[in-house]
């Protein structure tokens, strides 16, 4: 049942994110011709190329808020909002309805990410050509052979990005649950985030207070990353199943 829910959020992902993806792709392409990189170049084209880079940063940036708003907008909408008669009706609990927008939330950051650093690649004038040769694979092979703990400082970044991420979202859900028990939803969903922003801060004193924070703090790269990773597994397993917790016993869609 978790597959079919990831399909109906995926379809609506495909749905919101249809035209931006490919526009920030096309904008970045027509830069990628357009802009004055060589000597010599008109001023017409330059302030044509002006026109269109303001215009790629507004799509990346529309980007940006698009995602927050569909983050937010998906789990409100269906879980407390008007999609939520219909989705706590489904013969599935409350912990695979959270799990499946946390899926989704994740993919949508993550893809519009890489959808971001691929149009800047395809914006800036590189000569592929030479860049994909053979012999720049072959040293960068050599390089990864002479530091083989860089691939792994990569995953660990990744990882502890990758955490970041989850971390921000599960606290946002958990917030508009706690939110949407009251009768001033928006606000109280607002006061609940900063409130759990607090005890974030209290939970970092804590580990501080317990040495554990220096120790991570002091500790060689790859103990810091993991270390890292560990401190944020607690909050985002209590967020997630405080907003199970919530829809699944005090949730009031009336």
């Amino acid at each position: 049942m978790l597959w079919k829910l990831l399909k109906y959020d995926f379809r609506s992902m495909g749905k919101s994110f249809a035209l931006i993806w490919p526009a920030a792709l096309v904008l970045a392409l027509i830069n990628h011709f357009t802009l004055p990189y060589d000597e010599g170049v008109v001023e017409t084209n330059e302030l044509l190329a002006v026109v269109l880079i303001i215009a790629f940063v507004s799509v990346l940036f529309a980007m940006f808020v698009a995602v927050m708003i569909f983050v937010i907008q998906r789990f409100y909408k269906g879980l407390l909002g008007d999609e939520g008669y219909l989705m706590h009706t489904l013969p599935v609990g409350p912990g695979q309805l959270v799990l499946s927008k946390l899926i989704c939330a994740v993919v949508t950051s993550v893809v519009s990410l890489a959808v971001m650093f691929v149009a800047c690649l395809l914006m800036v004038p590189i000569r592929w050509g030479q860049v994909l040769r053979i012999a720049f694979f072959q040293d960068l092979w050599q390089g990864l052979m002479a530091n083989p703990d860089a691939m792994v400082y990569l995953l660990e970044f990744l990882l502890v990005c990758g955490l970041s991420l989850i971390l921000f979202i599960t606290m946002t859900y958990l917030s508009m649950a706690i939110g949407h028990l009251f009768r001033r939803r928006i606000i109280m969903s607002v006061v609940a985030f900063i409130g759990l922003d607090i005890l974030g801060t209290v939970y970092l004193d804590f580990l501080d207070r317990l040495k554990i924070l220096g120790h991570i703090l002091n500790a060689d790269t790859h103990a810091t990353f993991l270390g890292f990773s560990a401190m944020m597994l607690p909050p985002i397993l209590l967020f997630t199943a405080g907003t199970i917790w919530i829809l699944g016993h005090r949730l009031n869609l009336e």
